[in-house]
């Protein structure tokens, strides 16, 4: 029996479903997963079959306009994952549709601007003096009329063009409208030749190829690199005529003659064809041992979660790579998912080195086209591997044998800036018990919750102790910044620096020996804040509660929450004196200090700023890896998961940075990354050395990351944690109010916290409602409830989701939002 009618989610920001009735037309397309374009209001929109009823209380239903694809979207197990997101992250089930659909296949409405009226001459002059942004969006206006706001943002080149945009919207000069794209991903083709056997033997070919060598080269030429292909594979146009040295007219006349057919191919968009041949390693005791255990989880065919603690420089790579030729040897697939977009090029390589095509790679650098491909490839299994940041979960691969999450606690595996607010280590564990397959968590530093849970045996823990060929781990030395700059004061009176001396030393020293060195500051641009000295006033964004931070190459004051950019100021706004100081480091002042300290060094650095362009992570990376560079400087992306022989020297600028962060994370994530970086040293026959820079040299997280102790930190960490009723002692959620005036959301939260009271369990803990600790966002004011559920009474957070559904207001005041995050990874 044709099903008639179709229950349909679309990406909105509220949880139901839409009913629309099938026409018959459609109904042999019909099935969950599939994607349809929908009458919603005066418009059309795309949404997502999820199941088809056999009726409806409805009184008049609309018709479904259109089914898209051939082929669902989404099988049966991605349909129950998403349910299962929406269920868990309180988020509504469009949403997390539209976060597993490819680039591609989204299908948005797309924000428009256009032309209403041309400025004054003067007022565009006065633009590019003090808001470029402005006179950027009209000048290209002025010539396209109208273009969406990732068409302007690819003209100007500011990724930030919303504020201005808006405010010339309510000047009247532009108007902001939706409108759906007319256009979707194509296939991309590559222009093909090979020889046309269909009309002629190969000793045919070879009697003309004869002919032609005395009167026609090119031809010949042409021929002769065609007859060594294998069959009819031939080769790509511009590869056979950069071979031969010849041109399309002399493929124009053999194809006239009937000897070469020209055609198009579809080919995979891949950034990443770079490979190289595969390291033969011989595997330590240690990593046999967990191989053998990780091994027979797989065989078993049942769900189990496994994590390898893995002391950095231990071969947890290989293990990875090992289990994955015996998940494919049993006819299964694997996903790896990696915490940043930075690691990725160095995993692909090792990876591809490996089982080459066999590899898929999902991240969001990557062309529209190229995620599409690679989705594409994996959908129709072309690839049985996937690899890519926390978005690699949702890989459409069938009969996943084996999902590995590396660097398993860090942060960037939760999506914390828009819904669903999911963390795909969480999400991998789910969606391996719906395949039967196992999970294994890797990292040297793991999070408390899954170290925890091995330790109750909920996971199957696995360790390796030792680093490969016994190379012993890096020394590290601890610098009091307080007591070196009384020192630095006095022999340079005035001077500010950001490296000691010890580490200056040290510097000189290794690249004086050709080795190289890696330097970590985990604040870009060039000084966190302008400060005057005369009345301590401090440059803070219009927008945000936060300082501006001062970009030397571009000389302007950012915001790095809204975008905003400004000019600094000549003199203070307050007391008008001229005494303004740029206070602190970020990656641009050290790189700065370290040209000066060491002018024949070559330095690269790497931050958010000197990695906007496509493949810059690879390219950075490949030249150090080479020799190219001496030193690499950068944010977070340079403290983990690299792996370089010739590193024997790492500096840590701050190791403060996350320390005085008012979270209950910021000792976790201070030990994580300290004892990550410091990994990266000595991982060949050189002896490594570490040197941390900081304020709070007797902190027992700095103090554990010097001897690379985890489980002692671990210890004294969970017992403040469960004295303090911090996650894993307790669940945690997160309700955030964001308003426009200041009170209308701390209104709001204190209606619901009094409902939550009502329906929590008596052992749960309700914080707030009060201000987030960045108060204002991008002009909008944030206030925090926190909810602590005991895991005793309410393992699962049932009843906790439970509660505050029933809290939720029906409706919003128009000026408020309210944002739920299950297990949040931070509350600030």
């Amino acid at each position: 029996m044709k099903p008639t009618l179709a229950n349909v989610s679309i990406p909105l920001p509220f949880d139901r479903l839409f009913t629309y009735s099938i026409p018959d037309e459609l109904s042999d397309l019909a099935i969950p997963g599939a994607r349809v374009m929908v009458p919603f209001g005066k418009k059309f929109k795309i949404g997502y079959i999820v199941d088809c009823p056999e009726s409806t209380t409805l009184p008049a239903i609309k018709p479904i306009k259109d089914i898209l694809d051939p082929k669902p979207v989404f099988t049966e197990e991605m349909l129950k994952l998403c349910t299962w997101i929406a269920d868990y992250y309180m988020a509504p089930l469009g949403e997390v549709l539209r976060s597993a659909t490819p680039a591609g296949l989204i299908g948005e409405s797309k924000r428009t601007v256009r032309l209403e009226k041309n400025p004054p001459q003067t007022t565009i002059e006065e633009w590019r003096k003090r808001s470029p942004r402005k006179a950027a969006i009209i000048h290209n206006l002025q010539q396209h009329k109208e273009l969406t706001i990732t068409q302007l943002q690819k003209l100007t080149r500011f990724e930030n063009i919303y504020v201005p945009v808006n405010e010339l919207a309510k000047e009247k000069y532009v108007s902001v409208f939706d409108s759906l794209p007319r256009t979707h991903i194509k296939p991309k083709t590559v222009t093909f030749i090979r020889l046309n056997t269909r009309d002629n033997t190969g000793d045919d070919i070879r009697n003309h190829l004869t002919k032609l060598e005395g009167r026609a080269k090119k031809q010949a030429a042409i021929l002769a690199a065609l007859l060594e292909q294998h069959e009819d594979a031939g080769l790509e146009e511009k590869v056979l005529i950069q071979k031969t040295k010849s041109s399309k007219s002399v493929l124009k006349t053999l194809n006239e003659r009937n000897l070469i057919v020209i055609e198009k191919r579809t080919v995979s968009r891949e950034e990443y064809d770079d490979t190289a041949p595969p390291e033969e390693l011989e595997l330590t005791l240690h990593q046999k041992s967990a191989l053998q255990l990780i091994q027979q989880a797989i065989d078993s065919g049942t769900h189990q979660t496994m994590l390898l603690h893995g002391i950095t420089g231990s071969g947890k790579t290989q293990v990875y790579i090992e289990a994955i030729h015996h998940t494919l040897t049993a006819g299964k697939t694997a996903i790896v998912l990696v915490p940043e977009i930075s690691l990725t090029p160095q995993i692909v390589r090792r990876f591809r080195a490996h089982f080459e095509n066999d590899v898929v790679v999902f991240h969001s650098r990557l062309s529209e086209g190229e995620r599409y491909d690679g989705w594409k490839r994996a959908r129709e299994g072309k690839a049985s591997i996937a690899i890519g940041p926390r978005s690699a979960i949702f890989a459409p691969l069938k009969n996943i044998g084996l999902i590995i999450v590396d660097e398993e606690h860090e942060a960037s595996y939760k999506q914390f800036d828009s819904s669903p607010r999911y963390n795909a280590r969480d999400v991998a564990v789910v969606r391996a018990h719906l395949n039967n397959s196992v999970v294994l968590l890797g990292s040297a530093t793991p999070s408390l919750e899954s170290y925890n849970n091995a330790l109750q045996n909920k996971y199957r823990l696995i360790e390796l102790p030792e680093r490969i060929n016994t190379y012993p781990l890096p020394h590290v030395h601890i610098v009091n910044m307080r007591d070196e700059r009384k020192v630095l004061r006095t022999d340079s009176p005035g001077t500010m620096t950001s490296i000691s001396r010890i580490l200056r030393d040290h510097i000189r020293q290794r690249i004086g020996k050709k080795e190289g060195v890696i330097l970590l500051q985990n604040r870009r641009g060039f000084s966190p804040y302008l400060i005057c000295l005369d009345c301590s006033y401090i440059e803070e964004c219009s927008e945000c509660s936060v300082t501006m931070t001062y970009h030397k190459i571009k000389n302007h004051l950012r915001c790095h929450y809204c975008g905003r950019i400004r000019k600094p100021p000549d003199m203070c706004p307050k007391c008008r004196g001229i005494r303004l100081v740029y206070q602190g480091y970020g990656t641009q002042r050290v790189e700065e200090e370290l040209q000066a300290l060491f002018p024949d060094a070559r330095i690269a650095r790497m931050d958010m700023d000197s990695t906007t362009r496509k493949g810059s992570h690879n390219r950075i990376l490949s030249r150090f890896e080479s020799g190219g560079y001496d030193i690499l400087l950068g944010t977070q992306m340079v403290a983990k998961g690299l792996d370089f022989d010739h590193v024997t020297l790492v500096g840590v600028i701050s190791a403060d940075t996350q320390l005085l962060l008012p979270d209950f994370r910021s000792s976790e994530r201070t030990f994580q990354i300290l004892t990550q970086v410091a990994g990266r040293a000595g991982r060949s026959t050189v002896e490594g050395e570490v040197i941390i820079q900081t304020n709070f040299p007797d902190h027992y997280s700095i103090g554990h990351a010097m001897t690379h102790d985890f489980k002692s930190f671990f210890e004294e960490e969970m017992k403040k944690r469960a004295e303090t009723h911090w996650p894993p002692a307790t669940r945690l959620a997160l309700l955030e109010a964001r308003s426009t005036g200041e009170q209308a959301g701390a209104l709001l939260l204190e209606n619901m916290c009094e409902k939550l009271n009502q329906t929590l369990p008596s052992d749960s803990i309700v914080l707030g409602p009060s201000p987030a600790a960045l108060a204002r966002v991008k002009n909008l004011y944030r206030f925090h409830l926190i909810i602590k559920s005991s895991k005793k009474t309410d393992p699962t957070a049932k009843m906790l989701r439970e509660s505050i559904r029933r809290a939720f207001p029906k409706k919003l005041p128009g000026d408020v939002k309210i944002i739920i995050d299950i297990d949040p990874y931070g509350v600030l």
